[in-house]
């Protein structure tokens, strides 16, 4: 953002005058009157001269502030998600990057659904956006309008047709549909793919084969019927996991809408009660593999297809048992996959179920497919592999992938609750101690299940140079605090380690501890009087991607913490959604005609005259600015 500078006259003596307001009028359009139980259609217009942009809601990047539409009132029942046109995309030369926006005017629309037992009467709607507009020269302080709109409830029963929310067709949202089928496409064939290898798989192979090998000797069986019925079996029990999930929660408004959410993804990510049910499914499987839990779940039903194979009478219904007893079995290996569907079905929503049974079937029949074929072939099943102490070794992998899975969803409800149990450090620390386990348990240091003792002597170097190679960053992360974020990690492993463990800590929460005032400056300036030092102001904002270097990579720095150390720090936010960054964005522009961040003043706190001030990512010569202010001071008041 150090291109981001404003020195603008006429500009300053707006703000300081008020005699030019905020470039965008915003207006707000809505059905005057609805019955209750009724959706109600809002449209909100953001009029600005071309020159003018203001930022999209959902594609952010860091930088530029995010536009927030919020609609309230006690007489809503639930919320369509805002619908903005398409963003345009193009290099923004006041933050340096890419980014979305709107220029000119604009409109959003949404949809609102009244609640039920409202009576007859007159009712208030609060619509508020919250944006930041700027030009090519400059950006004014982040700003929020609400606009009151009110809705006339008539006497009468909901009209059809009226009754549900539907979000306005858009060429994005039409693609963005698209697209989010093909990627759950993608995903159920990629997983069934990788479930062909799982260990849980071949358990089951001396039973497919004893099955399949007793049915082919008998001629009167058609083989292609028996394969087709077992291969339902199959993808039949998985499709029905998936509608019975999506039946079960039927009548749940979609997760998206009911909480604001863009997508269920960030739903799913964020619920502190659906990871921790997630959290504690995966710490079971990740026993069912150790061995520690026996759950012979297909038992009866393996015995039962055994016998069904001697008679053709029965060999029908046995194959599809044998199908149902297969994916059962299998599924302590496969539910990362389905887990995935499933989570899906569960918003309740005629979306959903469609959705659903489009992931599962294409799932089940993926994962089917080969088994299917090979069931033709009984003598061709006697090539693939049996179970043995490979198949122990991979089943005792897979379980600790899935504890520390575990810990992933775990650590949402801890962040969400406040509990404390599980910050980032430790996070980082379990992630650790999971990985060295498993290392100590391919180099056959130990053994988890009973009877693998001649196992301990083969070691497995492969895994262990793939486990080591994924440890190495989250240990280099773990010995970097206090934001235990290691720096200099390439971006993939630096994105991977972040979607994994918590939010590191702030640098407000660090800076705090270290002797900062933020957003503080009453007392910042006082405390500097009276300890008769120099005072550094840091002009920051939360989405301020260079502050953000600045403080991870430049403040560490020994000499730059030498000048700090001689001064009273304050850090002042100019973009928080509250009246005192207001004031700071003022104080900011009055005073220094700019409204870049970061920007860095040394104040003489007895005449708050400044002493040096600059602006931006200042990687080299930061600590020469700071020594010359501070010498300044020290001149000055001998």
């Amino acid at each position: 953002m150090i291109k981001y500078l404003i020195s603008c006259f006429f500009f300053f003596v707006s703000v300081c005058f008020s005699q030019v307001t905020n470039p965008v009028v915003i207006n707000v359009q809505s059905d005057t009157s609805a019955r209750a139980g009724e959706v109600i259609s809002i449209v909100i217009d953001a009029e600005m001269d071309s020159e003018w942009k203001i930022y999209s809601i959902y594609k952010i990047v860091d930088g530029p502030l995010a536009t927030e539409i919020e609609i309230a009132g006690k007489s809503i029942s639930s919320i369509a998600k805002i619908i903005e046109p398409n963003p345009i995309e193009k290099y923004d030369p006041g933050f340096d990057m890419t980014s979305f926006y709107h220029k000119g005017d604009t409109r959003f629309s949404t949809q609102v659904l009244m609640k039920k037992d409202l009576i007859p009467g007159v009712y208030e709607l609060i619509v508020s956006v919250y944006y930041q507009v700027c030009n090519e020269r400059l950006c004014y302080p982040p700003k929020k309008v609400s606009k009151k709109i009110l809705i006339n409830i008539v006497q009468g029963e909901p009209r059809d047709g009226r009754t549900t929310l539907s979000v306005a067709k858009s060429d994005e949202v039409e693609k963005n549909k698209a697209n989010s089928f093909l990627n759950l496409i993608i995903i159920a064939i990629g997983g069934a793919i990788l479930s062909w290898v799982m260990p849980c798989v071949y358990p089951m192979i001396p039973i497919i084969i004893s099955f399949f090998g007793k049915v082919s000797e008998d001629k009167n069986i058609g083989r292609i019927s028996v394969a087709t019925l077992y291969g339902s079996g199959i993808a039949g029990t998985f499709v029905f996991i998936g509608l019975l999930v999506s039946f079960l929660s039927w009548g749940v408004n979609d997760a998206a809408v009911q909480t604001g959410y863009a997508n269920i993804g960030n739903f799913i990510a964020t619920n502190a009660w659906l990871n921790l049910v997630l959290g504690l499914l995966f710490i079971f499987f990740a026993l069912w593999m150790f061995g520690v839990i026996n759950v012979n779940v297909a038992g009866a039903l393996l015995s039962k297809t055994d016998k069904a194979g001697q008679s053709a009478k029965n060999a029908y219904f046995g194959a599809f048992i044998l199908g149902i007893a297969f994916a059962i079995t299998s599924f302590s290996c496969t539910v990362p996959v389905v887990g995935m569907l499933l989570v899906v079905a569960a918003s309740g929503t005629a979306t959903g179920l469609l959705t659903s049974l489009l992931g599962m079937t294409v799932y089940g029949v993926v994962f089917a497919f080969p088994f299917v074929i090979l069931s033709l072939f009984p003598s061709s099943l006697d090539k693939l592999p049996r179970s043995g102490i490979w198949m122990e070794k991979a089943k005792v992998v897979f379980g600790f992938v899935e504890l520390a899975a575990a810990v992933k969803f775990l650590w949402v409800p801890d962040l969400e609750w406040k509990l404390g149990l599980l910050p980032r450090n430790v996070v980082l620390g379990l992630f650790l101690l999971i990985g060295l386990l498993l290392v100590l348990y391919l180099a056959g240091i130990f053994s988890i299940q009973k009877g693998s003792q001649s196992n301990r002597k083969d070691i497995s170097y492969v895994g262990i140079i793939i486990t080591s190679l994924v440890l190495l960053p989250i240990g280099l992360s773990l010995f970097s605090g206090p934001t235990f974020h290691y720096n200099g990690l390439p971006r993939f492993a630096d994105e991977l380690i972040e979607a994994m463990v918590p939010p590191p800590p702030t640098e407000d929460e660090i800076a705090v501890k270290e002797g900062w005032f933020v957003d503080d400056y009453d007392s910042a300036l006082a405390f500097a009087k009276k300890e008769g030092r120099p005072l550094f102001l840091d002009f920051t904002g939360i989405y301020c991607a260079n502050c953000r270097v600045m403080e991870r990579r430049i403040f560490p720095l020994e000499k730059i913490k030498n000048q700090l150390d001689k001064m009273v720090l304050a850090r002042l936010y100019v973009d928080k959604k509250d009246s005192l960054s207001a004031i700071y964005a003022q104080m900011q522009f009055e005073r220094y005609k700019t409204a870049t961040q970061p920007y860095y003043v040394i104040l003489d706190p007895k005449t708050e005259s400044t002493l040096a001030d600059t602006g931006g990512y200042i990687p080299n010569g930061f600590d020469r600015f700071l020594s010359n202010g501070v010498k300044k001071y020290y001149s000055k008041n001998q």
